[in-house]
């Protein structure tokens, strides 16, 4: 897969350059020259609001591959306000978050924001096959198409599609894909991407996965920090000298805020002639760890009017004391996880 050149480093960069499209179409709103609403962030100001607000993160190759196995295998769209790590957030995949893009520009990072009990998500795209394909057509480009994709780009990134998600229920995936196939009106959406009727269904089932890993993404970095359990670790990496001048001087607020870099848990395969292992209760012993997949589970709760609601458990892994090194087994394979 084709990897994006954007490294946790330049997050903050990415950020500013979308605040700076978000500031400048508030700025066409006012003046009444028209704001591009996006599905979900309608309200210019609330979409600019929530891009200066959002915390950062940055999720690498290995950790967007296993978001993007799980959100594979999620049954049902279930958004909880406590899955997510904070109530803005902008995050960028270093990897392609869907397996099969079918979109123009690839999607490669989201904005979300929290509104009462609605998630409203920003997804964007690659700039780069937008630029290309604009410089490639020229003056041959149909003049609304050209105007409207010039009119979306923020610096590497380019604004993708919206959707609005209920949080703390369960909502079937093809209800959530019809939030963005249709407009306002309940008619057809616009075809964005100029690729014809043809293949919009293969955009729209492609735009789900990319929903899909974002839900896995949250439901692994939201893990509580158990060191037995987690599949994920994170440091924050903070732009460099040259970088906070560059943010200084584009305006930013705070050009020092950390970034969030998640990545996968590194894991060692033991030595062969290890034969310690860990042993339970039941005098089993044990040479790896497992992988638990995400799962609904009911709990009791005094605060839903039912008297119970239903949460994410997992992924998480088991991980038998004394084998904290070990192999991991997931997908009837065993996997060593690796940090690139």
């Amino acid at each position: 897969m084709a990897t994006t050149h954007l490294r946790a480093c330049d997050v903050p960069d990415a950020r500013q350059d979308l605040l700076h499209w978000a500031d400048a179409n508030v700025e066409r709103g006012l003046r009444g020259s028209g704001a591009m609403q996006v599905h979900g962030f309608t309200d210019p100001l609330m979409m600019r609001a929530a891009v200066r607000g959002a915390e950062q993160f940055f999720v690498n190759d290995r950790m967007t591959w296993l978001a993007r196995t799980t959100g594979e295998e999620l049954p049902v769209c279930a958004f909880d306000a406590d899955d997510l790590p904070h109530p803005l957030g902008f995050l960028v995949w270093s990897d392609d978050p869907s397996a099969h893009t079918q979109t123009l520009g690839r999607p490669r990072a989201v904005l979300w924001c929290r509104s009462g009990l609605t998630l409203r998500v920003l997804v964007l795209d690659d700039a780069g096959p937008y630029r290309r394909t604009l410089e490639e057509f020229g003056n041959k480009a149909d003049p609304t198409w050209a105007s409207q994709i010039r009119g979306s780009l923020a610096g590497d990134l380019a604004i993708g599609f919206g959707a609005t998600i209920p949080l703390n229920t369960e909502t079937d995936w093809g209800e959530v894909k019809h939030t963005w196939t249709v407009d306002k009106h309940g008619r057809p959406a616009k075809d964005r991407y100029g690729v014809g009727a043809d293949r919009v269904d293969d955009v729209n089932e492609d735009q789900t996965r990319v929903i899909r890993t974002l839900l896995g993404t949250l439901l692994l970095i939201r893990q509580p920090a158990d060191a037995r359990r987690a599949l994920w670790q994170a440091e924050h990496v903070r732009p460099d000298a040259a970088a906070r001048k560059r943010l200084r001087r584009a305006g930013a607020e705070h050009p020092d805020a950390p970034v969030r870099y998640i990545t996968l848990r590194q894991s060692i395969r033991p030595a062969p002639d290890d034969d310690h292992g860990a042993r339970d209760t039941a005098g089993r012993i044990y040479r790896h760890q497992w992988f638990v997949r995400p799962h609904r589970r009911t709990y009791p709760d005094q605060d839903n009017p039912t008297g119970y609601s239903r949460k994410w458990v997992g992924p998480y892994l088991v991980t038998p004391e004394g084998c904290e090194n070990a192999p991991i087994l997931g997908r009837e394979r065993v996997v060593n996880v690796l940090r690139r």
